[in-house]
């Protein structure tokens, strides 16, 4: 008969062993490693979301200006009219007599407080957009006729509104109760860029929709790829300074 070696001992009698708990110094390595890939990612994430906001702000830009161009199909060639203060609904205290293009547009895309009209990157919903009327206005016509428009992949058609006055406390400098419902451009430069008082709507630029449909972000007016004007290419205060065109 063999003995049990008493030196010898059943894996059930050995004493468990406790895992090794984290030191301190390994507990800040990796704190400082993840607070490092934080700072890393975080810019990054932050530049792709507001990517993201511009481009979709391009989108419903290119869908307005489909809508527009319908419009004008059923209108005899002509935009949307415009005129004065427009509330939505209509008939608040601030309303004015006459047309508001969103409004003439319902049929074809949406009603003015509809979110096609709000840019993603501004901080609350808000009308975003606007119509461009100052060449119209000033040759006494109350809409864009689109066979006048011989610049088409340089005439703004609507874009960002950028201009600080258009917008009420605390986003803008406006004492307005309530948001313009016709955004259009004959009384003020509302496509203001930072050296004309305005701001930027995207890190990229302010995105503006052109009369053939396309859309891209400028930082700044640019006088080689944008107009005011259908056939010549000027800048707002420059239309606005040189008045009708001659007859």
């Amino acid at each position: 008969m063999i003995l049990p070696d008493p030196q010898l001992r059943s894996p059930s009698d050995a004493t468990p062993r406790c895992p090794r708990a984290f030191s301190l110094v390994e507990l800040l390595v990796v704190i400082g490693i993840i607070v490092l890939l934080a700072t890393i990612l975080m810019p990054a994430l932050r530049h792709a979301r507001e990517s993201a906001l511009r481009v979709k702000c391009a989108a419903q830009l290119q869908q307005i200006g489909q809508a527009l161009l319908h419009y004008a199909n059923d209108n005899k060639g002509c935009l949307p009219a415009f005129s004065g203060w427009h509330t939505w609904p209509a008939g608040l205290p601030d309303d004015s007599q006459g047309p508001a293009w969103t409004i003439e547009l319902m049929p074809y895309l949406a009603d003015p407080d509809s979110p096609l009209y709000h840019c993603p990157s501004f901080p609350v919903p808000c009308r975003n957009y606007l119509l461009s009327s100052l060449w119209a206005s000033l040759n006494d016509q109350h809409a864009v006729r689109l066979s006048a428009i011989t610049l088409t992949s340089r005439f703004i058609l609507s874009g960002d509104v950028t201009a600080l006055s258009v917008y009420p406390r605390p986003y803008g400098t406006g004492n307005y109760t309530s948001m313009d419902s016709d955004l259009s451009d004959e009384a003020t430069d509302l496509l203001a860029f930072p050296e004309d008082g305005g701001f930027l709507m995207h890190r990229g630029g302010n995105n503006v929709l052109f009369e053939d449909l396309h859309v891209d972000a400028f930082p700044r007016f640019d006088p080689d790829a944008m107009s005011f004007h259908p056939k010549c290419p000027l800048s707002w205060p420059a239309l606005k300074a040189a008045g009708p065109d001659a007859k």
